[in-house]
């Protein structure tokens, strides 16, 4: 089935005009095949909960309401010299929010750069970021009763999922009104720039961050780390977590089509050369097709690849100066 049916709006455009159709199109349905973001508005009510001093910056514990129903809980990560940016960071799979911010599966702060996520919203704040590191739905304070006994690290992404898919919805359609609304809240500090907002995400993260920028050109850079590939040379050959599917997508695009949608913004896809979930030649004949959409918009400055020694985890190496360049 993959090699013989035609994905309907992969990225062919030969000129502008034919990018901004293919673009308009392609987002449509996108936003379609995730659910359709349709979610039932409320205002933002952000409120901080708790606060912490730390070396050089504040963490704050906010909430702020996702939509009627959904309470997103976040840390907040202040520098006391902040650079006027700001980098929205999404933890992959694990304990959540906590796992990027230096903080243990008790909530207690604990040696920071521990596991595969490096917690790189600290390594960031360290840099002048401002940082918004939330709970993922199915992470953290965001999981059903039941996995919250089972540990720390033990997700709710199997039973949302599958009430997602009854209702035509999707957990990465869920994650990424989130992320859209966790942008609205940046966008409400007053020292923050409202065009100099990135999103920085890893694995499950990953996933999230490429579709939350594929969607919203607020978002101004982007890093994918661990994540991107092609749907073929990851998730459909890999067992992956229910999480990452979305029904019926690949009659329409793969995953650098998706990507493309990011174009002409500056884009940075970080992999490591032994990542044993999304294996590297995924990774570079998927960079190959995406490379042609920002050769078509003159961007190819702004896309670059960080394939780096090493398995699935942070690497941070060209990312951290790579969002100061283009925030």
């Amino acid at each position: 089935m993959y090699e013989h049916r035609r994905r309907v709006l992969e990225f062919n455009a030969r000129s502008l005009d034919e990018w901004k159709e293919w673009r308009r199109r392609l987002r449509r349905k996108l936003i379609e095949l995730l659910g359709g973001l349709d979610y039932p508005r409320r205002s933002l009510s952000p409120k901080v909960t708790d606060e912490w001093e730390r070396d050089g910056y504040t963490i704050m514990r906010v909430e702020f309401w996702s939509d009627e129903f959904n309470l997103v809980p976040a840390f907040l990560l202040k520098p006391k010299s902040s650079n006027g940016a700001a980098v929205l960071t999404l933890h992959g799979h694990g304990y959540g929010k906590g796992e990027i911010t230096g903080f243990d599966e008790n909530g207690k702060f604990r040696e920071v750069g521990k596991g595969y996520q490096k917690d790189f919203a600290i390594s960031l704040v360290k840099r002048g970021f401002t940082v918004l590191a939330i709970d993922q739905s199915g992470f953290g304070e965001r999981r059903e009763d039941e996995d919250i006994k089972e540990g720390a690290g033990k997700s709710s992404c199997w039973w949302l999922a599958i009430w997602a898919f009854m209702y035509g919805e999707t957990v990465i359609g869920r994650r990424v009104w989130d992320a859209m609304r966790a942008i609205d809240y940046l966008q409400s500090l007053e020292w923050i720039g409202p065009n100099r907002i990135g999103v920085m995400g890893i694995s499950g993260g990953g996933t999230t961050t490429l579709f939350t920028s594929a969607l919203d050109d607020r978002v101004k850079a982007t890093v994918v780390s661990g994540y991107f590939n092609t749907f073929r040379d990851s998730i459909l050959l890999i067992n992956h977590c229910i999480d990452n599917y979305v029904p019926g997508l690949l009659n329409y695009a793969e995953m650098y089509d998706i990507a493309a949608l990011i174009a002409p913004r500056p884009l940075l896809i970080e992999s490591g050369l032994n990542d044993p979930i999304f294996p590297i030649r995924g990774v570079k004949y998927a960079f190959e097709r995406l490379k042609k959409a920002y050769e078509l918009l003159g961007a190819l400055d702004k896309l670059e690849l960080d394939a780096f020694e090493g398995g699935h985890k942070i690497y941070g190496v060209k990312a951290y100066d790579f969002l100061l360049k283009w925030l």
